[in-house]
């Protein structure tokens, strides 16, 4: 062999691990799946689904007065038509009292979004002129699937929904 190429052959076995750049490739992968981890670990953490109640059992507990308020609604022969205007945050409710004695003064329409249990909202409905009820959102709704529920307290209609602009959502007891 000639000398100059046993030069070059001795400089590059000599030198030093940190300059071999196949040892930083093979470094990077265990480096990133840590510095991944990391943030993954930070993300579940800060962020708060939502989904899980903290007292299930009171609420499984509690599905027979659920279910009676329903049958009330059905025994009643109550029926609600709520037009919404997402845009214009308005719900113009035409309240059909059925068996009952007058109108209830207020109704109040409790929406739950499917996935956020931090997106529900509760409006209060006002009477209006004969069956109409009207009640005020503060901001839009997120489109997406919506879980409706009027109510006075004695009975109540429930019904899933898929939220647009504007929609037109007819309640009335299943059982």
């Amino acid at each position: 062999m000639n000398s100059m190429t046993m030069k070059t052959m001795n400089q590059q076995q000599s030198k030093p691990w940190y300059r071999y750049p196949l040892v930083w490739m093979m470094l990077s992968i265990p480096f990133s799946a840590v510095i991944m981890g990391v943030v993954m670990m930070t993300l579940a953490i800060e962020s708060d689904d939502g989904l899980v109640a903290d007292d299930y059992y009171q609420q499984g507990l509690a599905i027979n007065s659920v279910i009676s308020r329903d049958k009330k609604a059905a025994e009643l022969g109550i029926t609600a038509t709520i037009n919404l205007n997402n845009q214009a945050k308005i719900f113009d409710v035409q309240f059909e009292k059925g068996e009952l004695a007058s109108f209830p003064p207020q109704l109040q329409l409790q929406l739950q979004f499917a996935t956020r249990a931090n997106s529900d909202v509760k409006v209060m409905l006002e009477h209006g002129i004969g069956n109409q009820y009207v009640g005020h959102l503060k901001q839009t709704l997120n489109k997406g699937i919506w879980y409706f529920e009027l109510s006075d307290g004695n009975w109540k209609l429930e019904k899933r929904v898929q939220v647009s602009d504007k929609n037109t959502i007819k309640l009335q007891s299943e059982y």
